[in-house]
């Protein structure tokens, strides 16, 4: 396994442990989690992830509406070519899953940061809506890994496209709602 592969898994599971051990603590103390992240750092992080949420949403939609309907070509040229593009595809997986691995990181961080551009809930909502996205990502993951050994099939490129809609839906609402709270804190 590639390198950049086991640091994207990395981030999901310290994201998924930041998220949890965030979760459970609210729900013990009927508090939010310990301030852990404060001053500039915690402003880093909240900027950081607002970029990386945008940025991941542009490219979901870009993989969901373009690249992952190349596959459907590619495999009507013919198997050869279909592996050839999958390959192809796969050695450039780090652009697109090193940002969201990290975004989905600093989204839970923030649940342990000062708050600052958003509030709590809104921390919170976004950060959930990452999660959500996670939980997606291995049906996507499967399809693909699939279509890698044994060839193109429509079942597996339905569940390609139907788990990256979830989560690329998810990233949009992350989005969306970071822009909707950035526009009512200037009215």
């Amino acid at each position: 396994m590639p390198l950049y592969f086991l640091f994207f898994l990395a981030t999901l599971g310290a994201s998924a442990f930041l998220y949890v051990g965030a979760l459970v603590t609210a729900g013990i103390t009927r508090r939010p989690p310990p301030i852990l992240v404060t001053g500039w750092a915690a402003q880093a992080i909240q900027v950081l992830q607002l970029a990386l949420v945008w940025s991941c949403v542009g490219v979901g939609w870009l993989l969901y509406f373009n690249v992952y309907r190349i596959h459907v070509d590619m495999a009507a040229v013919g198997n050869t070519a279909f592996q050839a593009f999958t390959r192809g595809y796969t050695t450039r997986l780090p652009v697109v899953v090193l940002p969201y691995g990290a975004g989905a990181f600093f989204a839970a961080l923030g649940l342990w940061a000062t708050p600052g551009r958003f509030s709590r809930r809104t921390t919170w909502g976004i950060a959930t809506l990452w999660m959500l996205s996670i939980a997606s990502t291995p049906w996507a993951a499967g399809a693909q890994g699939d279509m890698q050994e044994q060839g193109f099939s429509e079942a597996a490129f339905r569940q390609l496209q139907m788990s990256h809609l979830v989560r690329t839906l998810c990233l949009s609402g992350a989005a969306v709602w970071t822009l909707l709270r950035e526009h009512l804190a200037r009215e």
